[in-house]
């Protein structure tokens, strides 16, 4: 038992270490939080994951990453920061560990509805960069047993992960957009430049 034991932590050493490695080696916003969700899925035991992401507004949470077999139906799903349990826990910038999903107030039945899937347990930890709310990642089903205290930490320090690479992600593509913006100022410089270098030619000729 305790060679069991000690072989689980160092196969989920192994999943963070890798998720650490891909986020500080890797461009690749969309493979970083697949890989992540996916590697919080083996970490725990779990049957499903997903990363849901506040969208640009702050009014809305669109499900970003999502394992299993609705990821079409789920990809047209926006909640709001509040709704079910994974909006409580953007809301309140608090993890939840839900052992019996059917009987939390919170629970958000429709969504089970629409997928044809039966929430039975969940781990919802809040992703956040210096203060601010970006979404929240989920992982759902026990496969053996319940989500226990070890499962939190394990989900947590994944989640801090992904929120990294969303931030980061962000910079990147405003640094961009920053770059472009630059390069056409520029161009437009340039062809003024050279306007008014004619411009002046032709008053000395």
């Amino acid at each position: 038992m305790t060679d069991d034991l000690a072989h689980m932590e160092r196969e989920q050493l192994r999943e963070l270490i890798g998720v650490s490695a891909l986020i500080t080696s890797s461009l690749d916003a969309g493979e970083i939080r697949r890989r992540a969700v996916e590697a919080a899925t083996r970490l725990v035991g779990a049957e499903r994951a997903s990363l849901l992401l506040i969208d640009g507004t702050g009014e809305r949470m669109y499900f970003e990453v999502a394992t299993g077999d609705d990821t079409d139906i789920l990809s047209k799903v926006r909640m709001v920061p509040g709704q079910g349990i994974a909006g409580s826990v953007v809301q309140s910038c608090a993890a939840a560990v839900v052992n019996d999903v059917q009987s939390d107030p919170r629970y958000c039945r429709e969504l089970d509805a629409q997928t044809d899937f039966v929430t039975r347990s969940m781990i919802a930890v809040p992703l956040s960069c210096r203060g601010n709310p970006l979404g929240v990642l989920e992982v759902i089903n026990k496969r053996n047993g319940e989500f226990d205290e070890a499962d939190l930490a394990l989900v947590t320090s994944l989640g801090n992960h992904i929120a990294i690479a969303v931030e980061n992600a962000r910079l990147y593509s405003r640094l961009r957009r920053s770059f472009v913006e630059m390069a056409v100022y520029a161009a437009l410089f340039a062809v003024v430049f050279v306007a008014v270098g004619f411009w002046i030619i032709s008053l000395g000729r």
